[in-house]
């Protein structure tokens, strides 16, 4: 199975907690790209750590099995995230007409769709997949995958890694 809904969820209130993380870091979507919330110990100032667990795995300081601290006070995402094991989780935005190349994980990957729409999608293998706000997804990114978002706005997620 390439990808599964896990379970349906208040997007309201999920997008009202990631819009304060948004806020406090003083940005809008369109300038953040990622942004890390959890880190790699417990009690760190979200301010300066929101940055530490973004980008390339063989780039990281420490290893994705260390971020497992929530970085933000918010409360329903880290409920989520403490349920499911979420790993390195991110807000991760893909800016307008944007694909990245086929790759693979290390690990599966929780999806919360916050801000999507028909024109973004996900293809893991030779299938295509829409993700739709107010599910959470677990989605096997072992496999060949990409994201694209063909669309004129952006995408926003929430992804952590589960090694399960």
């Amino acid at each position: 199975m390439h990808i599964e809904v896990l379970e349906e969820i208040d997007h309201q209130k999920i997008i009202s907690e990631a819009n304060t993380v948004k806020v406090m870091l003083e940005k809008g979507w369109s300038n953040i790209g990622q942004v890390g919330i959890q880190g790699h110990k417990p009690n760190l100032d979200p301010m300066t750590e929101y940055k530490s667990s973004i980008g390339r795995v063989s780039k990281l300081q420490y290893p994705e099995t260390y971020f497992k601290y929530s970085l933000f006070e918010i409360p329903t995402i880290n409920r989520l995230m403490e349920k499911y094991g979420m790993l390195r989780t991110r807000i991760m935005q893909s800016t307008p007409k944007t694909c990245l190349s086929f790759h693979q994980d290390m690990s599966k990957r929780i999806h919360i769709p916050l801000i999507t729409n028909d024109d973004c999608m996900m293809i893991i293998e030779d299938r295509i997949y829409n993700l739709e706000v107010g599910k959470v997804y677990l989605t096997n990114t072992t496999l060949r995958h990409t994201a694209v978002n063909a669309s004129m706005n952006s995408r926003v997620h929430i992804v952590g890694c589960v090694y399960s």
